[in-house]
């Protein structure tokens, strides 16, 4: 049987609903909800954060009537299993549901155990309405299954002509405070942020969340020599974790351990690679890397970006040594340039954003 354009609308909205839980529910999967009966929507509902009702319950409650006998559209499989709440599949059918509509199945169920339970207690089951479009939103999630490690943001901002910086290497005053505003919320959505030690020195950046309500993320630092400044706004508190080499001096890792601070030693290099790992070992499910060229270029060039987001203010700032957002070799032609997909356009202020995703899982 098809859908009808009835059961895409219905889809579309469980997406959005679905989509306020980003940055909330790691490394729970964001999911939303919608309940129809007779035509007509009766409740809604989506998961808002881990160890929280998931979006079929949040749903059901927010029900206006009885939901026996209704259709639910859900963008990821109920879950059939008990965790921090109980199995969204026992309350499917507790309450009399007769119709479920899913967007794509949950690799935490590769037996469909759940979809099995609701046919069996007489709930006819459909999968696949809207498919790419929920794992598009799924992707934190379905990289943190199946690869154990972070989902990684890299946020630039650039003037027209690709600037990241003047030449002596200031950045502010780029973007607007629209895009500002906006990147306050990204990083207030995101476990932690990773900057390097030249931005560090140069731009002695706060890092933490300001313009919009939310809690400041882990501050990551790669200082292969430990030369950011102790009385950095790195270092303000004790919200900051700093990998570097055996080449830091032993009074630098001694001042700033002092203050709270952790140094993870990684010998004569820094690996990017070991260092997303130790992350996620610490439960960081979304990392942002807000840095220079050379961080950015190195985890670009080591494949470890899985969305890129960029915002461009309507300024040119010339100048030809000004700094560019990334190093690297010179392509002779366009045959193996990076490109995005599922892209995005949004206007804040006079600037624009693009954003797209790198890496799908």
């Amino acid at each position: 049987m098809k859908f009808t354009k009835s059961d895409i609308e219905y889809m579309e909205l469980a997406l959005s609903l679905a989509a306020k839980g980003f940055g909330k529910t790691q490394p729970n999967p964001v999911v939303g909800c919608v309940i129809v009966k007779n035509g007509k929507i009766i409740g809604q509902g989506y998961h808002q954060k881990c160890g929280g009702a998931h979006a079929e319950v949040n749903a059901l409650k927010n029900c206006k009537t009885n939901p026996k006998g209704a259709t639910v559209y859900v963008t990821l499989d109920p879950c059939n299993h008990t965790g921090k709440t109980g199995p969204c599949t026992t309350a499917l059918i507790q309450a009399g549901i007769k119709h479920v509509i899913s967007a794509t199945d949950d690799p935490h169920d590769k037996k469909h155990e759940g979809e099995k339970l609701l046919k069996k207690n007489g709930i006819s089951f459909r999968r696949g309405l809207l498919s790419d479009e929920s794992r598009l939103l799924l992707q934190p999630y379905l990289k943190w299954v199946s690869k154990k490690l972070p989902y990684v943001i890299l946020k630039v901002a650039t003037t027209l002509d690709g600037k990241i910086a003047t030449v002596n290497g200031v950045s502010r005053g780029i973007t607007s405070e629209a895009s500002a505003k906006e990147v306050h919320r990204l990083r207030a959505n995101v476990d932690a942020i990773l900057t390097g030690s030249g931005t560090a020195i140069t731009d002695n950046p706060h890092l933490g969340v300001r313009h919009v309500k939310g809690s400041d993320p882990l501050r990551i630092l790669l200082d292969s020599s430990l030369s950011t400044p102790a009385d950095s706004l790195m270092f303000r508190d004790e919200n900051c974790i700093v990998y570097t080499t055996s080449e830091a001096k032993k009074p630098r890792i001694q001042t700033l351990q002092s203050k709270g601070i952790e140094i993870v030693i990684m010998g004569d290099s820094i690996e990017l690679m070991s260092v997303t790992k130790d992350l996620f070992a610490r439960g960081v499910y979304l990392l942002l890397i807000e840095a220079g060229a050379s961080v950015m270029t190195s985890f670009l060039n080591e494949k470890l970006v899985d969305r890129y987001v960029q915002f461009i203010a309507p300024k040119l700032l010339g100048g030809e040594d000004s700094l560019t957002g990334f190093e690297g070799g010179n392509p002779m032609d366009f045959s193996k340039v990076v490109g995005l997909k599922n892209v995005e356009w949004k206007r804040f202020g006079e600037d624009m954003r693009v954003e797209g995703v790198m890496r799908e899982y």
